[in-house]
């Protein structure tokens, strides 16, 4: 992966001047058998619900998924059972409240276009239709004689059309449309998904034209990737000419989806960034801590999109609680992002009063935080270059939330001379001028910590001068055990304890100093030899192998802890990394000591002169598949120690907006105390120039 440049040509101006900070996406899909669409749209009660709520941007529907517009379009169709301008109401509404209108767009899913041009849709290789939430055992194939399935749809079942048909004029000319009919403040385009390669007509043509296989994976991709970047930049081109200072989103392109939108750098066709998540089902609420820093770095105004549903999209009726609500917008806001919560209109048109008084109680609190959020940097002295597999990702980013161990995402860095250390996820792939970069950063002295297979990104001879070991090649077991040395300790674990994937064998060489052996199985599992019900037992003396090796300030794990963590979460791999970690990390910005489900995120507000710590604390439970936010328990006597460059002249907690005295102990260590908070609370570090 390629180092990425921040800030495209079209984002010089000033895009922090006018924060969006309390968001609304009101969702629309309206079958064409529900008759008397948007009949109770009131719009008294319309803007009632948004002031009530402080909402101060909205989007609102032009085209939803089923294909059915919601103004009278000439290009499109207009829903059979809709008699009114409904959208141009919408809009006329908010323009009286001050909440700024942007038009949302379907693009990827548009199932009566995809019913009437089969030829638009998108193909498999096999020639069926590419689907999402396909499940065969429910849906019948079409062919009136089936009696395979049961009739049920699935959640999510959308045939996808493909931007490379007639299908991108018909969304380009209603685009035109809207944009004469209406002034507005952005438009949102929804479902970009380059990873599913198309393999309809057109493009087998055009990629046949080009002298591509279309079965070569990585160059079909790039072929889809050339087309949907083609179709963004007429669309986005299109709206500046009409609007120049509309934003452009297109949903899709900061989904990490296999990394194919990194890949490509779909997003740079973005002039904002949506980071969509709905933490209670798409995976926890860790994900927006990676995708913000990266983000904010690369230069974008950032909006965290939740919704306000229990599980995900589409459920009419699913509430989250308002503490749950108020906990996702303050985690939002402390990421430095602004606020978005997901509704859904019901079709008649009427708004769902409990929703809004809901999320006003959340956007209550964000009102009385933002300025201490929005507009924020990320800073720390530890780098984390992102790799974008998401599973090594996100358990090097559990690992180090856990422990609340802020970080910055490296890969915007020039020299990494901001970073006192950087840390190499398992599945990182870096260019030839990223690995200069890191061999000059370990010459003058800073600390690099290797993960698995990135050892893989240096040469022999780089493996051996910077890291002192000499890689021999992948295991033949399938388990391996560490036991970690004196250096480590204390630690919970004397005896070895065990990796559910084994590590790399490689050789320390001279000047390495040996932190944790492996041991390896008498044998892997296997049916002609096994030992008893999961992982065959350890021998007892040590392999030739070493499981963590430092040489000075650089230190390789052989085994891939960030998956292991991820997809295991066992504490012995976490203490084993932080042990590690501290060995040569010994200079962060803060320390705080929490529980593991506490959260910290430290900006610079440079131009405010002050550093904000944001701590938040709440235990997600698992309850079936959702995440539930429900308990928050009073942390008390907070210590948080800082080592900032400025010199701090005045610490205020907010929201309580009392001053804090700092500390210094014997060893000359600056501190201050948190007397106590619930679910969240920061910290104002205002420094002297």
């Amino acid at each position: 992966m390629e180092e990425v440049q921040p800030l495209p040509f079209f984002l010089a101006k000033d895009l922090f001047i006018v924060a969006l900070s309390r968001q609304i996406h009101l969702d629309f899909h309206c079958s064409e058998l529900i008759k008397d669409i948007g009949n109770q749209f009131d719009a008294k009660s319309f803007k009632a619900c948004l002031k009530k709520a402080k909402v101060n941007a909205i989007n609102l529907f032009a085209k939803c998924h089923h294909s059915w517009s919601y103004y009278p379009t000439k290009v499109g169709n207009v829903h059979p059972n809709l008699s009114f301008d409904l959208l141009g109401k919408q809009i006329e509404a908010c323009r009286e409240v001050d909440v700024a209108p942007h038009i949302y767009f379907t693009v990827g899913w548009s199932s009566n276009d995809a019913k009437a041009h089969p030829e638009w849709s998108a193909r498999n290789s096999d020639g069926s239709y590419i689907i999402n939430g396909n499940d065969p055992k429910l849906v019948a194939p079409e062919s009136p004689d089936s009696t395979s399935a049961s009739g049920i749809l699935p959640h999510f079942y959308w045939k996808f059309l493909c931007l490379n048909s007639p299908y991108h004029h018909l969304i380009y000319e209603q685009v035109e449309e809207l944009c004469q009919l209406y002034k507005v403040d952005g438009f949102w385009f929804d479902i970009y998904q380059v990873h599913r390669l198309c393999f309809c007509k057109h493009c087998i043509s055009d990629l046949r034209k080009q002298g591509v296989n279309p079965e070569d994976k990585s160059a079909h991709e790039i072929f889809q990737a050339a087309v949907m970047r083609e179709h963004c930049k007429e669309l986005r081109d299109l709206i500046h000419r009409y609007l120049p200072d509309a934003s452009v989103f297109f949903n899709g392109t900061t989904s990490l989806e296999e990394g194919s939108n990194f890949r490509h750098k779909l997003y740079e066709e973005n002039t904002t960034q949506d980071l969509e998540d709905l933490p209670t089902t798409w995976g926890g609420y860790d994900k927006l801590p990676m995708q913000s820093k990266f983000f904010l770095n690369a230069g974008y105004q950032i909006t965290a999109m939740s919704g306000k549903f229990h599980t995900e999209w589409g459920e009419f009726g699913g509430f989250k609680h308002p503490d749950a609500l108020r906990f996702e917008a303050a985690g939002m806001i402390a990421f430095g992002a602004q606020c978005n919560f997901g509704d859904q209109l019901h079709p008649d048109g009427k708004m769902d009063q409990c929703t809004y008084e809901q999320i006003g109680k959340a956007y209550d609190y964000v009102e009385k935080i933002e300025d201490y959020g929005i507009g924020g940097k990320p800073v720390s002295r530890l780098g984390v270059w992102r790799s974008f597999d998401e599973v090594s990702d996100e358990g090097l980013c559990k690992m180090l939330l856990e422990g609340q161990v802020d970080f910055d995402i490296a890969n915007f860095s020039e020299d990494f001379s901001e970073y006192s250390a950087i840390i190499l996820p398992s599945e990182v792939k870096l260019t030839e001028v990223v690995v200069a970069k890191i061999k000059t950063f370990i010459e003058v002295g800073g600390a690099v910590l290797v993960i698995g297979k990135a050892l893989l990104n240096f040469s022999q001879a780089t493996q051996a001068s910077s890291f002192a070991v000499n890689y021999i090649g992948s295991s033949s077991h399938d388990c391996d055990y560490t036991k970690v040395r004196t250096p480590l300790k204390p630690f919970f674990v004397n005896s070895p304890f065990l990796n559910y994937t084994p590590a790399l064998k490689v050789q320390a060489l001279e000047g390495a100093e040996i932190l944790a052996d492996t041991y390896e199985p008498y044998f892997s599992r296997r049916v002609e030899h096994f030992c008893s019900h999961q992982k065959t037992p350890f021998k007892r003396e040590k392999s030739d192998n070493s499981a963590l090796i430092r040489k000075q300030k650089c230190i390789f794990f052989a085994h891939s802890l960030d998956v292991l963590y991820y997809k295991h979460g066992a504490r012995v791999h976490r203490e084993l990394f932080h042990n590690a970690l501290k060995s040569v990390y010994k200079d962060p910005i803060v320390q705080v000591n929490m529980p593991s489900s506490g959260r910290v995120s430290l900006l610079h507000q440079e131009s405010e002169k002050r550093y904000v710590l944001h701590l938040l604390y709440s235990p997600p439970i698992q309850r079936g598949r959702v995440a539930v936010i429900e308990d928050f328990i009073e942390l008390v006597n907070v210590e948080v120690k800082f080592n900032f460059p400025e010199k701090i002249k005045v610490i205020q907690l907010i929201p309580d907006g009392c001053e804090l005295p700092l500390s210094i102990d014997s060893e000359n260590c600056t501190s201050v105390q948190v007397p106590k908070f619930k679910g969240h609370c920061l910290l104002v570090f205002s420094y002297v120039s």
